[in-house]
C-alpha cells in the first residue's frame, strides 16, 4: 500500500498531493480504497464499415490508487466495472448506468466491507474520475461541445477570453467549486428552456456520494491534450514553417529515414500527413510522443538558435518533460506555470490569426492539478486505452455482446490470478561464461570477491516490472552535479540471486538546448548496477543528429530527472 512520501515538496503519486492529505476519508483512514474510474467508448465493429456506431460500447474501468503505478499499469490490474451500449446513454442517460455503482459506493463509504486480513471494516470512495475530454464531460455533466462558450470543466473562462489568459493567477479566472456548481444546477431547474448554465448541462449522480464531488476531480487528460492535440497542432505548424527552408518531400524523407533507436522501433511515425485538414498530422499518441521528442535531432541543423518558431517547440518540450515526469518537485510546478505562459504568449505572437485550441487552455490548470493529485502521467489514458484491445479481440458475434465480453474478461482475470505466477522479473535464455575470459572480471571481483567455480550466469535480456533491459541500451545509473550519468549495458548477469547490469559509463558533457538532448561520450570504464538500485527505471537509446559534421552522441530525455529520495 502506498503512503505519502516524507517530503512535503516532492510528488511521487496521488497520496503526496494536497487533495489526499486534506481528504476527510483518506487522511483519517490510510487503508481506505482509493478508486480511480475511467470511462471511454470503443468501436467493437469495423469503425469504417456499415455497422459503425451501432455496436459502439461504453466501458467503465477502475484501478486502486493504493497500489504503485508499476502495478496499476498491468492490464490485468485494470478492472472492469461496467459495459453498456453507447446508444443507451443518449436514450436513458448516464444516471441509469451509474446508479448501481453509486449505491454500492454509499455502502463502502458509510459501513465499509469486511475483509479477511483486517479486523476493522475497509472503507473507500472515488478518488479520481479519468478519461478523454469528451468522455469526462459526458460522464460529469458538462457541455460535450468544445466550441461552446464555456468549454472548460475546471474554470469559468469563456471561449474568447481563453485566447488571452494563460495562467490561473489571472483575476479573470474563476475556478469551479461546489457552491458555483450547485448554483448552476439550480439555474437549470429554474428555467427548463435553457440547455446549459456556464457549461453545466446536467447534474451528476456521483455528487450524491459523501466523499466525492465532481468539482474536486483534478485529473486532466495529458495524453489527448498534448499528444493528440497541442503536440500534433504545433508539429504541423512547425513543419509548414520548415517547408520554406526544405521541401516537403525532404521533410518527410528526414522523418522516415531517421534512426529513432531500438526502443522506438514500433512507435516511429509511419506516415505524416501534412495535407490533412484540421490540426492533426495523422499520428496516434505514442507516434506523436516519439516524433516530437526527436524533431530537434532531425531538423536542428536547419534553424539557428534565435529562431522563435524553434523556441516555441523547445518550450513545449520542456512542458512535456515536466508533465510526463513520474516524480515532480513543488518548485517545478511553479516553473511549469511560467513555461506555459511563455509558450502560449509566443504562440499568439507567431500565429496572431490562429486560435489556441481548448487543449491549450487545459494546460494552464496542470500546475495546480499536480499539487492536488501528484504527477499527471500516473492518471493518463494510455494504459486504459490499451485495455480496450482485450475486448476488441474477444468479439466473435454481437448477440448480447456486453454480457459476453464481461464474462470473458472475468474468466481471463480468474485464470491470470489462479494460474499464472506473480513474477516481477523475467529472464531470457541463460548462458554460463568462463569468468577468466571476461574483460570486466576485475570489476566483478571488487563487488563479489567470492565468485565460485570461475563461472557466471548471463542472460540476453531481463524484464523487471514490465521494463525490458538488454545489451546496448542506456540507463541512468546515478546523478552527479544535478546531471544524469548514463551507462551502456554490456552484459546482464545473475549473481547471488541479484540482477546485475554490467555497464560502461558515459560522461555527460551537458544538455544541448538547441537539440533538447544530453550530449555524452564513452569513458570505457566498467561498472556494476543492480536493476533495483537504478534511480530511474527507463532505458534510453544512443542517437545522432542530422547535419552536424562531428558525430556526437545524444540521449533524448523522456522526462525530468528528479530522484524520488530528493
Amino acid at each position: 500500500m502506498l503512503r505519502p512520501s516524507g517530503s512535503s515538496t516532492v510528488y511521487n503519486d496521488f497520496c503526496d498531493g494536497s487533495y489526499y492529505k486534506n481528504h476527510p476519508l483518506f487522511s483519517k483512514q490510510p487503508n481506505a480504497l482509493q478508486i480511480q474510474l475511467y470511462y471511454d467508448d470503443f468501436e467493437s465493429a469495423n469503425p469504417l464499415g456499415s455497422k459503425q456506431g451501432i455496436h459502439k460500447i461504453g466501458a467503465i474501468y477502475f484501478i486502486l490508487r493504493n497500489f504503485p503505478p508499476k502495478m496499476n499499469s498491468n492490464l490485468m490490474n485494470i478492472h472492469l466495472l461496467s459495459l453498456f451500449h453507447a446508444q443507451d446513454v443518449k436514450k436513458y442517460g448516464f444516471d441509469a448506468i451509474l446508479r448501481p455503482l453509486v449505491e454500492d459506493l454509499k455502502v463502502l463509504e458509510s459501513s465499509g466491507i469486511h475483509v479477511p486480513f483486517s479486523k476493522e471494516p475497509l472503507f473507500g470512495t472515488i478518488a479520481l474520475v479519468t478519461g478523454d475530454n469528451l468522455g469526462m464531460h459526458t460522464l460529469l455533466g458538462f457541455m460535450e461541445s468544445f466550441s461552446a462558450h464555456y468549454f472548460c470543466r475546471f474554470c469559468l473562462v469563456d471561449k474568447k477570453t481563453s485566447q488571452s489568459i494563460f495562467s490561473e493567477d489571472n483575476t479573470n479566472v474563476v475556478l469551479r467549486n461546489k457552491a458555483l456548481q450547485e448554483q448552476h444546477y439550480a439555474d437549470l431547474l429554474a428555467d427548463p428552456n435553457i440547455t446549459s448554465s456556464f457549461g453545466v448541462k446536467r447534474t451528476c449522480l456521483l455528487n450524491d456520494l459523501q466523499y466525492f464531488h465532481i468539482c474536486d476531480n483534478y485529473a486532466p487528460d495529458i495524453m489527448h491534450d498534448i499528444l493528440e492535440g497541442v503536440g500534433q497542432y504545433e508539429i504541423k505548424l512547425l513543419l509548414e514553417y520548415l517547408s520554406g527552408v526544405i521541401s516537403r518531400q525532404g521533410i518527410c524523407n528526414r522523418i522516415y529515414s531517421f534512426n529513432y533507436g531500438y526502443l522506438e522501433r514500433k512507435n516511429r511515425p509511419t506516415r505524416v500527413n501534412l495535407e490533412q485538414t484540421g490540426n492533426g498530422i495523422g499520428l496516434n499518441a505514442i507516434q506523436t510522443f516519439c516524433l516530437i521528442r526527436n524533431i530537434p535531432l532531425i531538423f536542428g541543423d536547419l534553424v539557428d538558435e534565435e529562431n522563435k518558431h524553434w523556441h516555441l517547440l523547445l518550450l513545449l518540450l520542456q512542458v512535456i518533460n515536466i508533465v510526463f515526469s513520474p516524480v515532480i518537485t513543488e518548485g517545478m510546478t511553479y516553473y511549469l506555470k511560467h513555461l506555459i505562459v511563455e509558450h502560449h504568449s509566443l504562440f499568439k505572437e507567431l500565429y496572431p490569426h490562429k486560435n489556441l485550441i481548448p487543449k491549450h487552455h487545459y494546460m494552464l490548470h496542470y500546475p495546480r492539478c499536480i499539487r492536488k493529485i501528484g504527477p499527471l502521467v500516473h492518471v493518463w489514458s494510455m494504459r486504459f486505452e490499451a485495455k480496450h484491445k482485450f475486448f476488441k479481440n474477444s468479439i466473435r458475434n454481437f448477440k448480447n455482446i456486453t454480457k459476453s465480453l464481461a464474462l470473458k474478461h472475468q474468466y481471463a482475470i480468474a485464470f491470470h490470478w489462479e494460474s499464472l505466477p506473480v513474477r516481477s522479473v523475467e529472464y531470457g535464455p541463460l548462458k554460463i561464461l568462463d569468468f577468466e575470459d571476461l574483460p570486466y572480471r576485475d570489476t566483478i571481483l571488487e563487488r563479489y570477491p567470492n565468485v565460485s567455480d570461475g563461472k557466471i550466469t548471463v542472460t540476453s535480456w531481463l524484464k523487471h516490472s514490465g521494463t525490458e533491459y538488454h545489451p546496448d541500451l542506456m540507463v541512468c545509473s546515478r546523478m552527479e552535479n544535478d546531471l544524469p550519468v548514463f551507462s551502456k549495458i554490456t552484459e546482464i548477469i545473475l549473481m547471488d540471486d541479484q540482477n546485475v547490469l554490467v555497464t560502461k559509463d558515459f560522461k555527460t558533457d551537458g544538455f544541448v538546448e538547441h537539440l533538447h538532448a544530453y550530449r555524452v561520450r564513452e569513458l570505457n570504464v566498467f561498472c556494476l548496477s543492480r536493476v533495483e538500485d537504478l534511480p530511474f527505471y527507463r532505458q534510453f537509446d544512443l542517437q545522432v543528429s542530422y547535419g552536424f559534421e562531428e558525430p556526437y552522441l545524444y540521449i533524448v530525455p523522456v522526462h525530468c530527472f528528479v530522484h524520488e529520495d530528493l
